[in-house]
Formats: C-alpha cells, sequence, structure tokens
C-alpha cells in the first residue's frame, strides 16, 4: 500500500498586481486618500510624487509619459507618502527618506502584508476599569524625528510589533518625535482588499472622471 505524501503546506504571498495609472487613483480614492481634493488636483498631485522619485526610482519606469504599472510596493510607497503629508504636502526631507530607504521598506511592506493575514499575529491589549482595546499587525517605525520646526533624521526604518510600537508611543517625546509607528498591515490589507473590485480604467481624464463619479457615489 502506497503512502501518502505529506500536502505540502504554500507559505502565504502577496497576491501579484498590476494596475494602470487610472486604476492607482482609483484605487487610492477608493482608501480616501482623496478625501476633500477635486479628483483633477489629486490626480497632478499623485503625478508630481513621481517627479520626486516616488513611487519609481531612476530605472525609467517614473517618466511621465511613459505608461508605467503600479506593483504592490509601488502603491505601499505611495499610500505611506500620503499618509506623512503635512498640509497637503510632502516634505522634501521625506521624499529622500523614502527614496534612499527604499530597499529596506518594500520588504516590509510584503511581511506587513503576510503578517496581516496570519492566524496567530502579533497582538498587544490593553484593559482597564472593565474596559479593554487591542491592536494586530505589523507597525513601521521611520524614525523620523522634528526638532525646532525642521526634520532632524529619518530612518533606519524598521518593523515593530503592536507591543513595540505601544511602547514606542508611550515614551517618545514630544519634542522630538513628530511621526509615530504606523499599522501598515491595516494599509497593506486594505490595499489588496480593494485591488480585488478594479474597475478598467484608463489614464488621464478618464481617471479623473472615474475618480469623480466615485466621489458623488456613482460607480463607473
Amino acid at each position: 500500500m502506497r503512502k501518502k505524501r505529506n500536502a505540502r503546506i504554500e507559505e502565504p504571498s502577496v497576491p501579484p498586481l498590476a494596475l494602470t495609472h487610472g486604476q492607482m487613483l482609483w484605487l487610492l480614492s477608493e482608501l480616501g486618500f482623496h478625501h476633500g481634493v477635486h479628483p483633477a488636483t489629486f490626480n497632478y498631485y499623485v503625478k508630481s510624487l513621481r517627479k520626486l522619485g516616488i513611487p519609481f526610482g531612476t530605472e525609467g519606469r517614473g517618466r511621465p509619459h511613459e505608461h508605467v504599472v503600479y506593483i504592490f510596493e509601488d502603491l505601499m510607497e505611495l499610500a505611506l507618502a500620503l499618509l506623512l503629508r503635512v498640509y497637503g504636502t510632502l516634505p522634501d526631507a521625506v521624499a529622500v527618506g523614502l527614496r534612499n530607504f527604499r530597499n529596506d521598506l518594500r520588504p516590509i511592506y510584503r511581511q506587513a502584508y503576510i503578517e496581516g493575514i496570519a492566524p496567530k499575529c502579533s497582538k498587544v491589549s490593553v484593559r482597564q476599569m472593565g474596559r479593554s482595546t487591542s491592536a494586530t499587525g505589523l507597525y513601521l517605525d521611520l524614525g523620523i524625528r522634528y526638532a525646532a520646526g525642521r526634520m532632524t533624521g529619518f530612518g533606519p526604518p524598521r518593523a515593530v510589533s503592536p507591543f513595540e510600537a505601544a511602547c514606542i508611543y508611550l515614551h517618545s517625546e514630544l519634542p522630538g518625535r513628530a511621526c509615530l509607528p504606523l499599522n501598515m498591515s491595516a494599509v497593506a490589507k486594505s490595499i489588496i482588499v480593494a485591488s480585488r473590485h478594479l474597475p478598467n480604467i484608463g489614464r488621464g481624464h478618464a481617471a479623473s472622471r472615474a475618480i469623480a463619479r466615485r466621489s458623488t457615489g456613482n460607480r463607473p
């Protein structure tokens, strides 16, 4: 009698993504990043990030005239840049930091998604007087520090557990730290979930119109 082979357990991985510019705009809009901004303005702002090298480097994919494709890591970098805006603008020093540490950050993006869907992921719980709250997933500490109105440090970025993130928050020095750890697992899962419902959207004005329809409650 032949013995059954042990079933191979596949390691979780990030679903492959390849979005057009229009689909990228739709997805970021779906996640609420363009809230309160006119669609055309939001499209222009995202294009301006490409001139700063976000989310593409110098390999040529970021040239304005090219039909680029956005993969998972590109979407995560864009989302992170939008989360780090100050008064609607990404500080130059933050843009430089995201570019300089791109090779360190991209594995963290993938790890954040895998950690976020893991059955037994890292968790921290707090209980007090009959009330409780908890947090799960992978957090990102960028090491951004501000002093006297200017950024004095960026990085190296590191992935931290919810417990470590809570400790950083509780023991942070208010004058010296302006950016607390971000829950990147939540961002990663939101991107993957939204990507399952991508419409067929082109570039340019077609993308802006699609976002406008979404803003008024009309699906494309």
